[in-house]
């Protein structure tokens, strides 16, 4: 088996056990704190934030306007057609560019 599906399986194996780990701790607690709700919910802004920030500073421009176009097709599609449309765009506008 090679390094990189030993990674895979390993990241799968650690993102199951960290999903598990959190619904068995919060149905012992019951309900969260408002507090660390409001904090729980920021975690997905913080963390698109800090992938998209530097590919708009310090990307090239196929990644920027992939990233424009993506962010205007979220607020209408799926997530899965979106990441899909993001990624088609990307390849093949670095196809044509060479």
């Amino acid at each position: 088996m090679s390094e990189f599906w030993i990674i895979v399986v390993l990241a799968g194996l650690l993102t199951y056990v960290t999903r598990f780990g959190g619904y068995i701790l919060i149905s012992r607690i019951g309900r969260l704190p408002p507090r660390l709700e409001a904090a729980l919910d920021a975690v997905p802004a913080a963390v698109l934030t800090t992938i998209f920030a530097p590919v708009l500073i310090t990307g090239d421009w196929p990644e920027r306007i992939a990233l424009v176009i993506c962010g205007l097709l979220a607020l209408r599609l799926p997530l899965i057609v979106t990441v899909a449309v993001g990624a088609t765009g990307v390849a093949l506008t670095r196809a044509l560019i060479g």
